[in-house]
């Protein structure tokens, strides 16, 4: 089960593998839940956009992850170079973290960037496809993707953070604050997290 309002003694903390001092410590808790949740499916049901659970020991489902280097994979599983947008979430749980926002943007020299835009393709065709999802994401990277989503927010079980200290973050439920949290502002990385799920 998803405890939502987490203390700072449930957080994620592993300074080995980046996350100490950023938003993982909170998205990582969270998604190691609804991971432990979703694998009594069995594994095969269980498809991760993006290389993250693989380097904190949760690797035994199928990762794509379209600019995934070699050195840039865990050590415990393998990612497929293959685009969300080519996907076939059908029947799938779907679990991304801090990736859906870098989808369409320049980020990791993209050569067929579009200000974020296939982000929002990416995320309707996971909303309308999927079994389930798991979505987190930082405010005011994507801005294309952030006016979507809160134009939307009725089609989501969405909740939010607000970082309030290096290591401290506030749930605020659905209070529309978050939206407002930037990137290195105050703190360094994210400052605010969004996490997207299916409408029960």
């Amino acid at each position: 089960m998803i405890k939502y309002d987490s203390e700072n003694k449930d957080y994620y903390f592993d300074k080995y593998v980046n996350s100490y001092n950023n938003e993982r410590i909170v998205e990582l808790r969270l998604s190691m839940d609804y991971y432990e949740e979703i694998y009594s499916e069995g594994k095969n049901n269980i498809l991760e956009i993006g290389n993250v659970l693989g380097f904190y020991g949760y690797c035994e489902h199928e990762c794509i992850d379209k600019f995934a280097q070699s050195d840039d994979i865990s050590r415990g599983g393998t990612v497929d170079n293959i685009d969300a947008l080519d996907y076939d979430y059908t029947g799938r749980n779907v679990i991304s973290i801090s990736t859906i926002e870098h989808i369409g943007m320049k980020d990791y020299n993209n050569p067929t960037a579009n200000d974020g835009l296939d982000a929002i393709t990416a995320l309707d065709k996971i909303r309308n496809e999927s079994k389930t999802f798991f979505i987190t994401f930082g405010p005011n990277h994507n801005k294309n993707l952030d006016e979507y989503v809160k134009g939307n927010l009725d089609d989501y079980d969405w909740h939010g953070w607000c970082r309030t200290g290096k290591n401290q973050w506030q749930y605020t439920e659905q209070d529309i604050k978050v939206w407002d949290m930037k990137h290195d502002d105050p703190y360094e990385f994210a400052n605010g997290i969004i996490l997207l799920r299916e409408k029960s």
